[in-house]
């Protein structure tokens, strides 16, 4: 996932410096628990902007959940390649 990481902030970032994916990381996680424990008029807030695309915090906070889920670990293990038809 911290290759996903460093690609998104190279896009959301820049690539004119040097960045770290897992500072990244980091500050998403800690967006995402500072966010479950904001006021709610906040979070109603930040729920509420129009948005065509969740905000980069969030988007890698569901890749790091998603990536040490009980459900992608299964899918590693089994060593079953994935179907992919064609559109």
């Amino acid at each position: 996932s911290s290759v996903v990481a460093g690609a998104m902030l190279k896009l959301f970032g820049g690539t004119s410096r040097s960045l770290s994916a897992e500072a990244f990381i980091q500050q998403c996680a800690e967006y995402d628990e500072a966010l479950k424990t904001a006021n709610p008029f906040v979070r109603a807030s930040i729920n509420m902007q129009q948005r065509t695309h969740p905000l980069p915090v969030k988007r890698v906070s569901e890749l790091e959940n998603w990536a040490k889920s009980e459900d992608y670990l299964s899918i590693v293990e089994s060593g079953t390649p994935l179907e992919v038809s064609a559109v």
